[in-house]
C-alpha cells in the first residue's frame, strides 16, 4: 500500500508539472498577441545603425517599452508571419557587419539567423508558404541595385527571383498571393521608385502605381480589409491607393494633416503611424482614422524616434499560396505581344519616316540580341534566354526608333508572358482574337547562343 501511495504522489507531481509545463507555454505563446513591435531609432529619422526593435504593450502605455534585440548592435525591418508566431528582421550583430536576415520564434523566444551572406540583406517578408523574400545588395555595370531572394526560414533553398538592374525594396505580401515592392531603374539612368508586382515566384512582374520624381512611394504597402493599399510617400505624406484600380486612384491622405509620417499598418478600421506632428520633435506610434480625417491620436511616445511598427497577431485568413510555373530545367521563355503600335505612349518628335512601326529591337545589358518583323497585324512571339534582362523598342521600316526603350524585362525559367502592345495601359483586357504571330513557332533570340557564336 504505501508504495503504491508512493507512485500516486509521483504520477500525480508528474501530471502536475506537465499541466503546469503546458499552461506556461501556452500563456507565453499568447503574451505578445495584440501588442507592437517597433524600432526605436537612436539618431534622426531614416538613421537605422544602432536601432533596436521595442516590444510596447497597447493596452498598458504607461509602462516603459521591452528591448527584443539586445545582443545586436542595430535591428530594424520587423515583419510577423501570418500566424504571428515568426517576427522576420534585418540585423547586425556587430557595427562592421553587413545587414543580414534573422527570425525570432515568438514562442520559443529563440532568435536564429537566416542568411549568412557577404552583401546587405534587407526588408524580409512573410510568405504564406513559410518563406521569407527579402532584398540583397548587388552591382551592374558599377551601379549598386538590390536583387529580391527568397529562402526558407532555415536560410536553405536560396534562390533570387528578380533579374533587372534596379533597387527592388519594401517587400509586402497581398492578400491575393502576390508580393507588393518598391523599384528603382539604376542603369542606364536612375528612375523614381514606383510600386512593382509579381507572383512570388517572380513571374508576371508588373507595374502597379507609379507616382512621379515629386511623389513616390517610399515604404512598403499595407493591404486593409476594406480593399486599400496604405503607404508613406518620400516627403513623409500618407497615401492610399484602391487595390482594384492602383494606377488611377491615388489618395493623398495627409494634405491637411501638420506633421510628417514614417510608416503606416492597415488594421480593422483604422491605421497605426508612425506620425511626428509638426510641434513635436519625436515620431511616435498614433492611431489614425482615415474616414474622418481628424489628427492621429497618440498611442505611445517614447524618448526617441518610433518608426516601422508590426502588430503581433495572426490573420483571420492565410494569404494565397500561388502555384508556380517556373521550371528550372526550361532555360527559356516566351513573350508575345498583340500589337507593338497599341501604345497610350506617343511616337517619338522628329520621326522622318513612318509613324507606324513594322518592327522590334531587343537588347540585354551588354548587346543587341536582334531586329524582328512584326507581322501585318503588329504582333510578335519570341522565345528568350530565362532570367536575363532586356528592353524593347519599336521601329519603322526607316530604322528610326518609335517608341521606346522599354522598362527592363526579364522572363523566368519557363514563363509564359503575353501583353496588349508597347507601354500600353497595364489594366487594359486583350482583344479577343489570335495574333498572327503565335500562329508560327516563337522567333528564337538568345544571348547565350550568340556567346557561343562569338
Amino acid at each position: 500500500m504505501k508504495r503504491s501511495a508512493k507512485w500516486l504522489r509521483v504520477f500525480s507531481l508528474v501530471i502536475y508539472t506537465g499541466f503546469a509545463t503546458v499552461l506556461l507555454w501556452s500563456c507565453s505563446s499568447a503574451s505578445h498577441e495584440g501588442k507592437i513591435v517597433a524600432v526605436e531609432l537612436i539618431g534622426e529619422p531614416d538613421m537605422y545603425e544602432g536601432a533596436r526593435l521595442v516590444l510596447i504593450d497597447p493596452d498598458n502605455t504607461g509602462k516603459e517599452h521591452k528591448v527584443l534585440s539586445q545582443e545586436f548592435h542595430s535591428a530594424c525591418s520587423p515583419t510577423v508571419n501570418h500566424e504571428g508566431r515568426y517576427l522576420s528582421f534585418q540585423g547586425k550583430q556587430n557595427e562592421n557587419d553587413p545587414w543580414q536576415i534573422w527570425v525570432m520564434d515568438l514562442k520559443k523566444g529563440k532568435t536564429e539567423r537566416v542568411t549568412e551572406l557577404g552583401e546587405d540583406c534587407l526588408h524580409p517578408a512573410a510568405l504564406p508558404d513559410g518563406s521569407l523574400i527579402f532584398s540583397r545588395e548587388a552591382s551592374v555595370k558599377g551601379q549598386k541595385v538590390y536583387d529580391l531572394w527568397r529562402c526558407a526560414l532555415d536560410g536553405s533553398e536560396l534562390r533570387r527571383i528578380t533579374f533587372d538592374p534596379s533597387i527592388n525594396l519594401y517587400t509586402s505580401v497581398l492578400k491575393e498571393g502576390r508580393v507588393l515592392y518598391t523599384s528603382s531603374t539604376q542603369y542606364p539612368d536612375h528612375t523614381s521608385p514606383v510600386w512593382m508586382v509579381m507572383r512570388p515566384d517572380g513571374t508576371k512582374s508588373e507595374l502597379y502605381f507609379k507616382g512621379g520624381t515629386q511623389f513616390y512611394p517610399d515604404s512598403d504597402g499595407s493591404e486593409s480589409d476594406q480593399g486599400y493599399i496604405y503607404f508613406t510617400g518620400n516627403n513623409g505624406q500618407l497615401a492610399r491607393v484602391s487595390h482594384k484600380r492602383p494606377l488611377h486612384s491615388l489618395e493623398n491622405l495627409s494634405d491637411q494633416l501638420a506633421g510628417s509620417f514614417s510608416s503606416v499598418v492597415a488594421r480593422d478600421n483604422e491605421c497605426l503611424v508612425s506620425y511626428q506632428p509638426a510641434d513635436v520633435e519625436l515620431f511616435g506610434l498614433y492611431q489614425y482614422d482615415p474616414e474622418s480625417a481628424k489628427l492621429p491620436v497618440l498611442l505611445y511616445q517614447g524618448d526617441k524616434h518610433l518608426t516601422d511598427p508590426v502588430v503581433i497577431a495572426s490573420m483571420p485568413e492565410r494569404p494565397r499560396i500561388l502555384p508556380s510555373a517556373v521550371d528550372p530545367l526550361n532555360a527559356t521563355a516566351l513573350l508575345m505581344s498583340q500589337d507593338i503600335n497599341h501604345s497610350q505612349q506617343p511616337v517619338h518628335p522628329g520621326i522622318t519616316g513612318d509613324t507606324l512601326a513594322d518592327r522590334i529591337r531587343v537588347s540585354t545589358l551588354d548587346s543587341e540580341l536582334g531586329i524582328v518583323e512584326v507581322k501585318d497585324d503588329g504582333s510578335f512571339y519570341l522565345k528568350l534566354d530565362a532570367d536575363i534582362p532586356f528592353r524593347i523598342e519599336s521601329l519603322n521600316e526607316q530604322g528610326e526608333i518609335i517608341r521606346g526603350p522599354s522598362d527592363w524585362f526579364y522572363l523566368r525559367p519557363n514563363e509564359r508572358r503575353a501583353c496588349v502592345g508597347c507601354h500600353a495601359d497595364p489594366e487594359l483586357a486583350p482583344k479577343n482574337f489570335q495574333p498572327m504571330a503565335v500562329k508560327e513557332d516563337p522567333v528564337v533570340l538568345s544571348a547565350k547562343m550568340k556567346e557561343i557564336s562569338q
